[in-house]
């Protein structure tokens, strides 16, 4: 991004999808819904930013629902930042993700369930 290139930031893939300013917030929202999920057996365990975008973390009941997240995320951040030069925003993450949810739940698909309202 060309603010990014202008104060001499990296471009590695941990900027592009989690500090870069124009996905900042909705990537902080994002990683609290990842680490909801992966702590479904105690505490959460401490993966890096850089190994969510690689989808390297620890098994869990909810992969499916992790694994979901982090694609739709990393999707919209090439479609709406990379692609179309916009800020990513909490919301459109959001609506998104229920947008794609309620399509799911209407054909036959690997079942993904978040709690209602949690998204």
């Amino acid at each position: 991004h060309q603010a990014c290139k202008h104060s001499s930031l990296v471009e590695s893939v941990e900027h592009i999808f989690c500090l870069c300013f124009r996905v900042r917030s909705a990537w902080l929202w994002l990683r609290a819904k990842v680490t909801e999920l992966l702590s479904d057996q105690g505490p959460a365990p401490a993966v890096s930013n850089t190994d969510l975008i690689m989808l390297m973390y620890p098994k869990c009941r909810r992969e499916a629902e992790v694994a979901f997240l982090l694609c739709t995320f990393m999707e919209l951040v090439d479609r709406e930042v990379a692609g179309k030069k916009k800020e990513l925003m909490v919301g459109t993450v959001r609506g998104v993700l229920r947008a794609k949810v309620e399509q799911i739940s209407s054909r036959a698909a690997p079942e993904i369930h978040f709690p209602l309202g949690w998204l």
